[in-house]
């Protein structure tokens, strides 16, 4: 978490030192590099890092990796039970077949209709040549009433059957394609569906975490797998908010780390998050190291100082030598100064004293 902001300093030289006077505990102002900086603890995560998740509820089925492996984008990393998958997809297929072969095949139902049709034709065809030889012999009196009637009626008939014929064909052939371009996204959405049960990297990176074993439930909240940058780290930081306002994207962030206590790494501020935290009240902070160090590993921790001023050969005396008022206690007596700077040790003094001058701790 966070912590207030502070003051930090870095020695160039002899800082203070103590002398006895009449058995009082004395020191001098000494001249230091003093730093004005945020401070925040730090985890590292690597760059790139992203959640696998799976979109699809099962159990796992098969486990490819395991954690430190090294994959490659596409790479298959897990598999869950998809039976009922594979099931759907088959019936989905058999319904697709079922509908081209309705449209498409052999002996399909279009086929069927348009002899059917033909047929029809045909007989209009011959009752129409019927009714004009008959109408012509009713014309001279060769024919009937009755055998006119009939065969005008036969010839009615069978135009209005062809007519009637060439709409059905019509609109079964505009329902088939319909059913088929159905069952075809129906096949589709299947397939993708069986694919889901195929859990694959979409990118470059190492594994890092694995959460789920052969044969536990899978759930889409919660992640299967952490997959990141195999060799570059981030910094990841939390910054109150009284404190954002001094902060901005390229500053210098001073690192320590638990895992080398001994050295100061440098890093630069990459990202800052646009909005705060309202449970924690703190805002993102992203760094990078200008120069990393050569073995790090996800999660370890450290502290950073964002270092928001810096001020060389600052003139200090340790913070328990003020008194109050801003009164320090000389060999000449009590005397004012004015202070500028300070951290958990020192405050900086900007005028009052003169370096090297004996002050007095209070008694």
């Amino acid at each position: 978490m966070m912590r207030t902001f502070f003051l930090f300093s870095v020695l160039t030289g002899i800082l203070v030192f103590t002398s006895c006077s009449e058995d009082r505990e004395s020191t001098t102002a000494s001249r230091i590099d003093m730093i004005e900086a945020v401070y925040s603890s730090v985890e590292l995560e690597p760059l790139d890092l992203y959640k696998v998740n799976a979109s699809i509820a099962g159990y796992m089925d098969d486990q490819k990796v395991k954690e430190g492996d090294l994959v490659k984008a596409g790479d298959l990393l897990f598999v869950l039970t998809n039976e009922p998958a594979k099931l759907n997809e088959e019936n989905a297929a058999l319904t697709y077949e079922l509908v081209r072969e309705t449209l498409e095949g052999q002996s399909n139902v279009m086929e069927e209709m348009r002899l059917e049709l033909k047929t029809a034709r045909l007989k209009a065809q011959n009752d129409s040549m019927n009714f004009f030889r008959i109408k012509a012999l009713r014309e001279k009196n060769a024919a009937s009433q009755f055998e006119y009637d009939n065969s005008a009626l036969a010839y009615e008939l069978s135009s209005n059957n062809v007519k009637t014929l060439k709409k059905r064909i019509y609109r079964k052939e505009i329902e088939l394609k319909n059913q088929m371009g159905q069952s075809r996204n129906a096949l589709n959405a299947s397939k993708l569906r069986t694919n889901d049960y195929f859990i694959r990297s979409n990118r470059n990176g190492k594994i890092y975490q694995v959460n789920k074993e052969k044969g536990e439930y899978v759930n889409m909240q919660e992640p299967l797998a952490l997959i990141g940058d195999q060799n570059e780290f981030k910094l990841k930081m939390l910054i109150d908010e009284v404190d954002i306002s001094k902060v901005s994207i390229g500053q210098k962030v001073l690192v320590t780390l638990e895992a080398y206590k001994d050295k100061v790494f440098e890093a630069t501020i990459s990202e800052i998050a646009p909005k705060m935290d309202e449970r924690t009240q703190t805002f993102g902070i992203e760094a990078r190291f200008k120069k990393q160090p050569s073995k790090l590993y996800m999660g370890l921790t450290g502290e950073g100082n964002i270092v928001i001023n810096e001020k060389g050969s600052a003139l200090v005396i340790p913070r328990e030598y003020l008194q109050p008022g801003n009164k320090v206690e000389t060999e000449k007596g009590m005397v004012t100064v004015k202070t500028g700077l300070s951290n958990w040790s020192y405050i900086e003094i900007l005028s009052g004293l003169s370096e090297n001058q004996v002050i007095y701790k209070p008694k």
